[in-house]
């Protein structure tokens, strides 16, 4: 530039402020090309993490299942090979989570180690391409950011898989070879913002909200998110729960995604013992008594939600999840609020049919396990319950930091792709003013 400015003192001085500016303008739009993106972290929601496990001698249920991977990991979920119905049985075991009220520990079934699949890069350790999980969720995403901005996944957008078994407590720490998440979760950030001399932004999906919303109360510091989070989009978020998981507990759901990767009751005997669960499940706070479930004899509330799973698991797994939500229930609804230090973008979708309450036609009772006989629908995402969607805005304390955007007539799993989303992430993304002007709520028609 310092040479282009002496050339121009050779010409007219009209004609050597008009290029003297063009010149500036080419220069600032040329660093601006070359300036590092923000870190993008993409976690993701209940189910939409692969999981991959490694076993030596594990008690299997049926002669037929594997015991053993020969020290390396195997893809459990979702597999194709884990679909077929003489699979189930045996893929239920290595997903089995134990929770011991007695020493407050987590515990996966005997020899069977498990991790999410794909850490940062969505792609299994033996794999040239990413998983299919991944694909079907983020594929639109990916595409549009990389067109947008070229971000590059692995190099500036992260995607941060859990074991979406567990809840925040788990996370916090790994033990007995379970949870751990959170330590892995601020290293990959720490070193993406080193990496590329930007602050992050955390995307999360789903029951992703709650997982992050917990990690930035109560795992990491003031000073830490100050120094490493530029904001936090949230989509899709089941902040108090919504009443579909419920009838996850009676009768088994696919969560939304698409029969022929997940059956209906595929995983009912792993949602219901997920510590998970607890923070999606309809909150008492939050839904009030708004009967969920009916029955010829009684209607159930969201604080009878703990009872009713105690009723229908009573020989098996009832006792274990009952005694997650007296643990885990009351400290959740503690976290409703923006987290200090932190800019929230709440974004959620509306105009869908949603359940809000379920018509059996026989009384529960220990091992029900029955479809409801009919729904009673209200407004949301398809999955996830308008007064759950609204919680920050409705409930929560002013602040700020927070703003929301709604996408009407865009499904709980369509906010993954819709391209108002893509491209609202997009402008937020590219811009870099920290969108300090908040605590509004924005429709995008």
């Amino acid at each position: 530039l310092a040479q282009v400015s002496a050339k121009f003192q050779e010409v007219p001085n009209n004609n050597a402020m008009v290029l003297w500016h063009r010149c500036l303008q080419f220069s600032f739009l040329w660093a601006e090309s070359f300036a590092a993106n923000h870190p993008l972290i993409i976690v993701p929601g209940l189910t939409g993490s692969g999981l991959e496990v490694k076993e030596h001698d594990a008690p299997m249920p049926h002669s037929f299942c594997k015991t053993g991977t020969k020290g390396k990991w195997m893809k459990v979920w979702v597999s194709p090979v884990q679909v077929l119905p003489e699979e189930i049985d045996c893929l239920l075991s290595r997903l089995t989570l134990t929770y011991d009220p007695a020493s407050d520990t987590y515990a996966n079934l005997q020899n069977v180690e498990l991790r999410a699949l794909g850490w940062s890069n969505g792609t299994a350790e033996d794999e040239s391409r990413m998983d299919i999980l991944y694909e079907y969720q983020f594929r639109s995403m990916l595409k549009k950011l990389a067109e947008t901005q070229g971000y590059k996944l692995g190099q500036d957008v992260f995607i941060a898989p859990y074991d979406w078994r567990l809840a925040g407590d788990a996370h916090s720490k790994r033990q007995n070879g379970v949870g751990g998440y959170y330590p892995q979760l601020q290293l990959l950030i720490e070193e993406a913002v080193k990496a590329t001399g930007q602050q992050a932004v955390v995307l999360s999906h789903s029951l992703g909200c709650p997982t992050i919303l917990y990690f930035f109360h109560k795992f990491v510091s003031e000073e830490w998110k100050a120094q490493h989070i530029h904001g936090w989009v949230a989509l899709s978020s089941p902040w108090m729960g919504g009443a579909n998981l419920v009838e996850s507990y009676l009768g088994g759901w696919t969560l939304g995604l698409p029969s022929w990767l997940i059956p209906h009751d595929y995983v009912r005997p792993v949602q219901v013992n997920a510590s998970s669960g607890v923070m999606i499940s309809p909150h008492p706070k939050a839904f009030g008594s708004m009967p969920i479930v009916q029955t010829p004899s009684r209607n159930y509330t969201a604080a009878d939600v703990p009872e009713l799973v105690r009723i229908i698991g009573k020989s098996a797994w009832g006792n274990q999840t009952g005694a997650l939500f007296d643990k885990l229930q009351g400290p959740y609804a503690e976290l409703q609020s923006t987290p200090s230090k932190i800019q929230l973008h709440n974004w959620y979708s509306t105009g869908i049919k949603t359940g809000e309450a379920f018509i059996f036609d026989s009384d529960l009772h220990d091992g029900f396990d029955k479809a409801a006989s009919k729904t009673l629908w209200g407004d949301g995402d398809g999955l996830v319950n308008l007064l759950s969607l609204k919680q920050v805005e409705d409930v929560w304390p002013k602040d700020p930091q927070t703003s929301t955007k709604v996408f009407p007539n865009c499904t709980h799993f369509g906010m993954l792709s819709d391209p108002r989303v893509l491209t609202a992430l997009a402008e937020y993304l590219a811009r870099d003013d920290g969108d300090r002007s908040q605590n509004v709520t924005t429709l995008l028609v």
